[in-house]
């Protein structure tokens, strides 16, 4: 998938307790992007959505809203740090 595609929100699917999603969370703050953050351990609905959207509860997930309403769900740790840098980058270019 391309990062150019249009991106109208992401959301980490995450508990704090999983070191895959510390790093994801690093990931995060390195790249100064604005993400939601949702906790499927404190907020049940989170957990829910998780796995209604998902298909299953692993964590971390990032959920990637297009324009058209159509959601992605992007699984593994690697994959999403990926996205992410590619992501910013390409945001960091457009500004």
């Amino acid at each position: 998938m391309s990062t150019q595609e249009n991106i109208k929100a992401l959301s980490l699917y995450h508990f704090p307790s999983c070191p895959f999603c510390a790093a994801t969370r690093k990931v995060i703050q390195q790249t100064g992007l604005n993400i939601e953050q949702r906790d499927i351990q404190k907020q049940s609905q989170h957990r829910s959505a998780l796995i209604q959207g998902g298909g299953k509860p692993q964590v971390p997930c990032l959920r990637i809203e297009k324009d058209d309403g159509q959601h992605l769900w992007l699984y593994e740790s690697s994959d999403i740090n990926h996205f992410l840098r590619s992501y910013a980058a390409q945001s960091a270019k457009r500004v």
